[in-house]
């Protein structure tokens, strides 16, 4: 292992760079050759034919290759011409065409890339006149606009002249322009899913064209399913979700999977930051997995990636296509082990519809993020306790704002103290991203490419925070004989950032915990010169603390990344109705971080400094051989295929505590006895054979069967074999039953699956790890105990649903009610000790989840200038544990403060269990809390039910208002219910830093629920109010106490300090002479305690009851909104361009929350933890704070 600075070295293996190197090298020569084939006229100014006895048509198809250009003419004139001999030599077209035509009857005429072949005027002379044949008509421009019934642009409609390839296709403003030989052109309009039209163009050159649904084929959009393959909708068996390229980038994200959000049934995207360092999680169709790996496999173009999402995040949403939401193992069966988790299906932009002519994108954005709403701090008390001032405690329970103290900064002298209360918003920054990029696409009859490029350049709104990322990625297909096309694409991603903090880097550095910490008497802008003495010791009030200037621009975060990857399809169409395609491609990433602590940092005094790098590579080559046939009413497509994959990983680490040098950043400035290093290596193989069968009669039953089996590498040989089916039907309703006109589309569908999961690399060898015992190095086993007799785990799943569509499908909708159950989960079980280890691994757990997704789709308003669509997509599913291993009967996934995230057979997934207060069992004082004498409260040993994280239900919303060449959409995001645990409100009540912890009435620092001076003061009336009000002072639902920080804020005297900070909590104590409890309701007998200690004081205890800290999770998100205005085709023609849109747009902008508390409900509980995945509900510092984008885009389509 040589480590060097900034990155690792393997002896004669290519780096990921040059491999991307190589495969640019290869594809840009042959994008040139793309670019060549499509726009040959650009470049081929001369002709060389030298051939004698060629037939007219042979001579036109040798002078197009030459060109580029296209012949029009009448098949009858050509006919009776016999042939002829070409001896030309770097000739213009021009004289290339009158030597083809000099002695035949025929003249030419060029219009735009064509060339009308026409018959030559003849002459008719007499003795008494001459009489001239009128000249051949000219050529006809035609425009026009194409509509549906109600008006609406068809836009990507096609335009084509009868009889040849010559067309064009409809703008976004449904305008089209077209030049046609003559009058007796008949064009063809046609669009998916309308009834195509024809019409003669005579005397026309204005023609505005209605085309009508054809309801025959309602139903019959195109969706990308597994493999690649299209189908058609009404086809499917099982629910696939789509979102469409407009969808993604209405609104420019520097993160693409961002964009997914709230858009498709059954798809969870949660983000743990709303800044630039947005790492967001993808889940479909609930988590089922016990080990927390609920990710989908992520597909683009053809080429599996892996299970992070972080690869779909770099494309920029403007290349994208479409994406496919494979749901559940029916409609993912045939990608094999990963796909257990649905997946996401992406397909990018490629120059198919161009119609032989090139296209120029531009699209250039600007975001500026702006943090609006910040978790609000008291600022009447200062740190301290009891009232007295300590600039060393953490908690605010000092002197009130006023009283003098001698500060850090007032040299000696009592001074008064001041409250800042905006040291958070001083602290953020304006963030902002530029986002530039540019489409090259071009079609021919041939070939198609497409050249995209994106620069991403982004600063976040914590101090120092950056991004920057560029991408380029190159496509195409070139048809190399009649029915042998290749197709390749390439992508090259690049990103990086010295700054970027992401939690899944650090988990000991939260970006505003130290802000939040901060005292409140101190301005943050005074302490911006972090330094007191240069890499050696920040400018700190207290050495218990860290100066956030100091957290934000020295502990620093930093990662490079780099993504290339690609693959090469052969499609070859062997005999009319069978074909074969393979394919080969590959995967890479090479991935780097740094982490870095400066020297007097809180947690690491001497430094801290961490390098490590990550390799993965994996290579998939596949083919599928098809045969189709269609007898009367049946059709039939069967399909076989094969694929091997390969992944080879490395990770290697180096770093440690206490630096030599301070301010020096590098592995050899670790001093050598901190020093720890670590490498791995893994490999993975899977063989697969599949096989897929779809059978349709008369386009009202469709049955679909697949079957694969699966040999993986890291299973044992007994049981790497492996296999899973699938079936699905669809019975399309509405065709076989006479149904009213107004139902366009009735469908029934469902489908059965089972897939395979294996494991990950070595889990079925025992393997030694090294370590140091003082100067001596020791070898010594894992704590978990390898299984060689693994299986692998098997997931079940069935589902059913109904599609219905109503008046022309402009109101739709479509349910689904679905099963998964995931059975023998590999997991790790605790083990006797006398077997030498702690944990052995096992099949044994089995989750079922059930959910229920519904979509609807409605267009309330359409005319020729007004549409408004809408559409609502609901989730509902819940995952309930149903078998562990013998002997045990709960499975946890974390636990903090007494909080535990566990789950029993028979409980859902999701579970919150916590310790409650303790609490009177039965009689007179059934569930009042029982106080010790000093009058705290005290845990109850045994843990209760407390809630669950899991959403009741989500609903995504989005509607769009089209008005002329105005467009307004929005898309909203709701989710309701589910809970988390609020580490964050728990640590600021404790230390008094919030006025209220949001819990309802009595949830303050200041004062609680009654106090001393309730009811005029009279200690009966509220001991009476207590008692008689059980439900509102016992606490049930969260910590209650009463009295207050001050006299004036009802305290009550206490007798050992003379402050009047006393509060008591209401209850009962046990009174161990008499056997019975006494009340602690505000009487004689009450015990009183300081109000510092109200939430557990420095020492976040939770022995109020977990249930104080537990928030609803229920919100209502903006997510996008959009303002676009396309400007007339005359704007945009004084600049040669078909389109020109400007668009105005905001996102994220929360508009409600249950909780109040001030934390984003959706970035609670995406703590990174151990088993590399997020701990759903756990909330641990995450106060960044709201923050809402607003921005401009330009997008130019030439």
């Amino acid at each position: 292992m040589i480590f060097t600075a900034g990155y690792q070295t393997y002896a004669g293996t290519p780096s990921p760079m040059n491999k991307a190197g190589m495969i640019m090298k290869l594809m840009i020569p042959l994008l040139l050759f793309c670019i060549f084939q499509v726009n040959a006229n650009s470049y081929a100014q001369k002709i060389t034919i030298v051939q004698k006895n060629l037939h007219l048509t042979d001579a036109f198809r040798a002078i197009e290759k030459q060109t580029g250009f296209l012949f029009f003419y009448d098949k009858d004139l050509i006919q009776s011409s016999g042939p002829v001999d070409i001896l030309v030599r770097n000739a213009t077209l021009e004289q290339a065409l009158s030597e083809c035509l000099k002695n035949e009857p025929l003249t030419f005429r060029i219009v735009s890339n064509t060339i009308v072949i026409l018959p030559k005027a003849e002459k008719v002379i007499s003795s008494d006149q001459a009489e001239a044949v009128q000249s051949d008509p000219p050529p006809v421009e035609v425009t026009g606009t194409v509509t549906d019934k109600d008006g609406k642009p068809l836009e990507g409609a096609s335009v084509l002249i009868k009889g040849t390839k010559i067309g064009t296709t409809v703008n976004r403003l449904g305008t089209f322009s077209l030049t046609v030989p003559s009058g007796d052109a008949v064009l063809v309009f046609s669009f998916v899913g309308m009834k195509p039209r024809e019409v003669k163009v005579g005397d026309q050159t204005l023609f505005n064209v209605v085309l009508e649904h054809d309801v025959a084929h309602v139903g019959d959009a195109i969706v990308v399913t597994a493999l690649g393959i299209t189908r058609s909708q009404r086809a499917l068996g099982y629910s696939v979700g789509e979102v469409s390229s407009d969808q993604l980038s209405k609104v420019p994200q520097e993160n693409a999977v961002n964009a997914l959000t709230g858009k498709v049934a059954g798809l969870k995207v949660g983000n743990p930051s709303p800044d630039i360092n947005s790492d967001p999680q993808v889940i479909i169709r609930g988590a089922m997995s016990l080990s927390g790996d609920d990710a989908p496999l992520i597909v683009i173009d053809g080429l599996p990636t892996g299970n992070s999402a972080s690869v779909l995040s770099d494309i920029s949403s403007t290349d994208i296509e479409s994406v496919s939401v494979l749901k559940g193992p029916s409609a993912a069966a045939l990608y094999g082990s990963r796909a257990g988790n649905g997946v996401l299906l992406v397909t990018t932009k490629s120059g198919k519809g161009l119609k032989n002519r090139i296209g120029v994108s531009v699209n250039s954005s600007v975001t500026t993020s702006r943090p609006y709403h910040f978790i609000k701090l008291q600022d009447q008390f200062a740190n301290g306790r009891q009232g007295d001032f300590d600039a060393s405690q953490d908690g605010w329970y000092g002197p009130a704002m006023g009283t003098p103290a001698i500060q850090w900064n007032s040299n000696g002298v009592a001074v008064p103290l001041k409250p800042y209360p905006d040291n958070a918003e001083n602290f953020v920054k304006t963030g902002y991203s530029f986002i530039n990029e540019v489409g090259i696409r071009g079609s021919g009859e041939k070939t198609s490419f497409n050249l995209s490029i994106s620069d991403t350049r982004a600063k976040g709104t914590f101090p120092g925070l950056e991004m920057k990322k560029d991408a380029i990625g190159i496509s195409f297909s070139y048809k190399l004989i009649k029915d042998l096309k290749v197709s390749a694409n390439a992508r090259y991603i690049s990103s990086g950032s010295n700054n970027f903090r992401t939690r899944s880097l650090s988990l000991d550095s939260y970006p505003f915990e130290d802000v939040y910490m901060m005292p409140n008497y101190i301005d943050i802008n005074e302490v911006k010169d972090y330094w007191k003495v240069n890499n050696m010791e920040q400018n700190v009030w207290d050495p218990g603390f860290n100066n956030p200037w100091f957290t934000a621009y020295q502990n620093l975060d930093g990662f490079q990344k780099a993504n290339p990857y690609g693959n090469v399809k052969l499609d070859w169409n062997i005999i009319p109705d069978l074909s074969l395609m393979t394919r080969v491609g590959t995967f890479s990433e090479t991935y780097t971080t740094t982490a870095q602590r400066a020297v007097s940092d809180v947690r690491y005094p001497l430094g801290r400094y961490n390098y490590s790098s990550s390799t993965s590579q994996e290579t998939n080559m596949d083919f599928l051989l098809s045969y189709k046939k269609k007898l009367h009413k049946f059709s039939g497509n069967i399909s076989g295929g094969g694929n091997y994959m390969f992944r080879r990983e490395s990770n290697a680490s180096i770093g440690g505590e206490n630096l030599i040098l301070p301010g020096l950043f590098t592995a050899g400035n670790v001093d050598k006895g901190s020093l720890i290093y670590n490498s791995e290596f893994s490999q993975k193989r899977v063989y697969s054979l599949y096989g897929m069968a779809s059978f349709d009669y008369d386009r009202m039953v469709y049955l679909e069967l697949t079957g694969r089996n699966d040999w993986s590498s890291t299973l044992p040989p007994d049981n790497r074999s492996y296999f899973y089916p699938s079936a699905s039907l669809s019975l399309i309703l509405s065709d076989m039953l006479h149904l009213p006109s107004s139902i366009s589309l009735l469908k029934l569908r469902g489908g059965w699956a089972r897939v395979g999961k294996d494991t990950g690399p070595y889990q079925l060898l025992q393997v030694l790890d090294r370590g140091t015992w003082g100067d001596n190095t020791r070898y010594s086993l894992q704590p978990t105990m390898a299984n060689t007799n693994l299986k692998p785990e098997s997931v079940v799943s069935s589902e059913v649903g109904l599609d219905l569509s109503l008046l022309d499908n402009r109101l739709s909708f479509d349910a689904t009610y679905y099963q998964v159950e995931d059975r023998g989960q590999i997991m790790s079980v605790q083990v006797p000790t006398e077997t030498g280890f702690l944990f052995a691994s096992t099949n044994a757990g089995t989750v079922r989840n059930k959910g229920v997704e519904l979509k609807l789709n409605a267009v309330p308003v359409k005319t020729s200038r007004l549409t408004w669509d809408m559409s609502f997509v609901f989730t509902k599913d819940r995952s309930r544990l149903v078998a562990l291993p013998e002997g045990i009967s709960t499975f946890r996934f974390w636990s903090r403060f007494n909080a535990y995230s566990e789950t029993q057979v028979g409980g859902d997934i999701g579970d919150i269990w916590g310790n409650d207060v303790l609490r009177v069992k039965e009689g007179k004082y059934k569930d009042w809390p029982i106080v010790n004498d000093n009058g705290l409260l005290q845990l109850e040993p045994e843990r209760k039910k407390i809630g669950n994280v899991i959403s009741d239900f989500t609903l995504g919303f989005q509607t769009s208002v089209t008005f002329n060449r105005f467009s307004i959409s929005a898309n909203f995001d709701w989710r309701q219910g589910g809970k988390y645990f609020s580490e964050s409100m728990m640590r600021l009540a404790a230390g008094g830093k919030l006025e209220s912890w949001h819990k309802g009435p009595g949830s303050s620092t200041f004062t609680g629920i009654l106090n001393q001076g309730s009811f005029g003061g009279d200690q009966n009336k509220i001991a009476d109010e207590i008692r008689n009000n059980p439900d509102k002072y016992n606490g049930l639902g969260g910590l209650t106490y009463v009295g207050g920080r001050t006299e004036e804020l009802g305290g009550y005297l206490l007798p050992s300090t003379g402050l009047n900070n006393g509060v008591f909590f209401p209850g009962v104590r046990y009174d161990a002479g008499s056997g019975d409890y006494v009340e602690n309701f505000g009487g004689l007998d009450t015990r009183y305690t300081p109000i510092d200690n109200i939430a557990g004081g420095s020492g976040y205890s939770s022995s109020q009851g977990v249930q104080t800290w537990m928030y609803d999770a229920s919100f209502l998100k903006m997510r996008e909104l959009a303002l676009t205005y396309n400007l007339s085709p005359k704007v945009a023609g004084s600049i040669k361009a078909q389109n020109l849109a400007l668009s105005f747009f905001m996102r994220n902008l929360i508009i409600w929350t249950k909780a109040k508390n001030g934390i984003d409900p959706e970035s609670a509980g995406f703590l990174q933890n151990s088993r590399n995945s997020y701990s759903l509900g756990w909330e641990r510092s995450n106060m960044d704070p709201w923050t809402a984008m607003f921005g401009l885009k330009l997008n130019v389509e030439f």
